[in-house]
């Protein structure tokens, strides 16, 4: 099934954590305590002149900049003088910018105000009501799944391309099919499915998963036969490690190299997940206001590169995802090691998603040779979709 590889686009992703504080507490969050200390003036403003001289010494194209927390609407104010400034001073350098939110917090015209902006909303929402309300609840315990549905036709009206993020946990693991179907029903047509990779997940919770993930294949067949326009990152990241090829070093997250993320007090980190109130010095790579330490940077990028003697002889090796240092860490508290959780995970989605590609190649589905086979496809859907033409 070949096609055509493209060459990666020169990209610096740097993500400013706003806040520690958030008014939810999701039972798989990462970040540590919710605390109210919040990023600073001047350490917003120290962390956009170091990612604008970062940009420029690297010779990069584009910045991608990403707001998150916490909660980072409670500091909506800094994220719009943020934007604001790198609008006014970035000159030469395409801009794009992403907020990750839990949605609680949004309104109609603050929706209008961050798509003034272009700041493209990233919403998480994990599934239905039940779902939604036992995994994230607000501070009081209380559930928060009537509040975003009301949100959900005003978001998509401003935003028809806004991204889903719907984490899977080993107590949802039947779920993720139904989740995903639930989304999608909602009128979203990006939808990312990612595992909780620090739970304790068990054979039988993976069992029930893989289940789930051959209803979700049957789902998909379905939606290919009627030409319907998404994307399923856990389905179509792994079919396009087929169609084109397995993602090259260039191509991933570059932590550490590519990609840095500015704690709410101006640390920098390699990646988002090493953020917390619990700090974790052995991957401090700076400050804003001293710059990066380039020799630390360097080894863990090299560390998190370095061949993994468990992965030796894997078949899905170069496809799956035990390259990325945030899942080893948050499974495995090193990025030395890959992940069990991930390792278990490819082993069983891969054969199911292949399964699918293959039976799709071979039926001639037209929109999935479309879909997967045209360099075009993802700005025609995009297109389409903003235009309300599915």
């Amino acid at each position: 099934m070949p096609a055509p590889a493209t060459l990666p686009q020169s990209v610096l992703s740097v993500a400013f954590h706003l806040t520690h504080q958030c008014n939810l507490r999701c039972a798989y969050c990462y970040t540590g305590a919710k605390v109210q200390a919040p990023m600073c003036r001047d350490v917003a403003d120290a962390g956009i002149d170091l990612t604008l001289r970062e940009a420029r010494s690297t010779a990069v194209s584009h910045l991608d900049i990403t707001f998150i927390g916490g909660e980072p609407l409670l500091e909506k104010d800094l994220l719009l003088h943020i934007a604001d400034r790198f609008q006014r001073e970035a000159a030469g350098l395409e801009l794009s910018f992403r907020l990750s939110t839990n949605g609680t917090l949004l309104t109609e015209d603050l929706l209008r105000t961050l798509l003034d902006r272009r700041i493209y909303v990233s919403l998480s929402l994990d599934g239905p009501p039940e779902i939604m309300d036992a995994q994230r609840p607000d501070a009081g315990g209380r559930g928060i799944s009537g509040r975003l549905e009301k949100l959900i036709p005003t978001l998509l009206r401003h935003n028809p391309l806004t991204n889903v993020t719907c984490v899977v946990t080993p107590a949802y693991a039947d779920r993720v099919a139904g989740s995903v179907q639930w989304i999608h029903e909602k009128g979203f047509r990006f939808i990312t499915v990612t595992l909780d990779y620090s739970a304790p997940w068990t054979e039988a919770d993976m069992r029930r998963l893989e289940k789930s993930y051959r209803r979700l294949s049957a789902w998909y067949w379905e939606k290919m036969q009627d030409e319907a326009r998404f994307y399923l990152s856990c389905f179509d990241e792994r079919i396009r490690t087929r169609t084109l090829a397995p993602l090259q070093p260039a191509e991933r997250c570059g932590i550490a190299r590519r990609q840095f993320s500015i704690a709410p007090a101006g640390e920098l980190y390699p990646c988002v997940q090493f953020v917390t109130t619990e700090k974790v010095p052995a991957f401090l790579i700076g400050h804003v206001g001293a710059g990066l330490d380039r020799d630390c940077a360097g080894h863990l990028h090299a560390c998190s590169e370095a061949p993994k003697p468990e992965c030796a002889g894997c078949a899905l090796h170069d496809r799956c995802s035990t390259w990325c240092a945030c899942i080893n860490f948050a499974s495995t508290g090193s990025i030395t090691a890959a992940s069990p959780v991930a390792c278990h995970h490819e082993q069983i989605l891969m054969p199911i998603v292949d399964d699918l590609a293959n039976r799709l190649w071979k039926s001639g589905n037209r929109w999935f040779l479309h879909k997967h086979y045209n360099p075009a496809y993802s700005l025609f859907s995009q297109l389409e979709i903003s235009l309300g033409e599915i």
